[in-house]
């Protein structure tokens, strides 16, 4: 759960732009918009640690939409979030710690899509899933950039593996081929510029992963 209450794919863009225009740092924008739109002018212990964690998240975020990730250093950090050097290293080891911070909040967005979606609807699934990316597609491009420069493998969905325990191996091969393909599909639809229509996408993936996408849910 985020301080500010906005998921901090959706809420980059309007700090960036705050950036710019008042020269503040992320600390600074984040605590001026808590106080006026939310009325806090005190923070917990939890809630100021919470409050680091995204500012660093941010400032790594418009950092990478101006230099690839590996040219970012711990300095251009805290001084573009407003937090301390200490206060860095009493959070994250490294920056490469952050960037799994951001790819963790991603995957947990995904898993929330499912919830009020109907076990046998898996069109609605796709439809709000692509919807999703399409509205943090340039976040996410920056992300998956960032994670294969590590040589890391880039997934838009949780592990499936860890999620749903399948006795029946060929069960289990079919979720392999409907991870790595969904995946596979979305990296492609961001490179190209998500050009296609939302609809269109989940038309093409249900009509290629449906039924073992509502396989998958009556099973979780």
């Amino acid at each position: 759960m985020y301080l500010t209450g906005i998921n901090v794919t959706l809420y980059v863009n309007f700090v960036k732009c705050l950036l710019k225009r008042k020269k503040m740092t992320v600390v600074e924008s984040i605590l001026k918009t808590l106080v006026k739109e939310r009325n806090v002018y005190r923070l917990s212990g939890k809630e100021a640690g919470q409050l680091t964690k995204e500012c660093l998240q941010l400032a790594l975020v418009d950092l990478m939409a101006e230099k690839p990730f590996e040219k970012i250093t711990v300095t251009e950090l805290v001084l573009k979030s407003g937090v301390s050097r200490q206060s860095f290293y009493r959070n994250y080891e490294s920056k490469e710690d952050i960037l799994k911070d951001l790819h963790q909040g991603m995957e947990d967005a995904v898993m929330e899509i499912a919830d009020d979606v109907s076990e046998d609807d898996s069109y609605s699934w796709f439809e709000r899933f692509f919807s999703y990316l399409g509205k943090n597609g340039e976040y996410f491009g920056l992300l998956m950039k960032a994670r294969e420069k590590q040589q890391s493998n880039f997934s838009f969905l949780p592990s499936l593996k860890e999620i749903f325990r399948l006795d029946d191996k060929a069960e289990q091969y079919r979720m392999c081929a409907y991870e790595g393909g969904l995946n596979a599909i979305c990296k492609e639809w961001i490179a190209g510029g998500m050009t296609e229509s939302v609809e269109d996408m989940a038309h093409l993936c249900d009509s290629i992963f449906g039924n073992i996408h509502k396989r998958l849910m009556q099973n979780g």
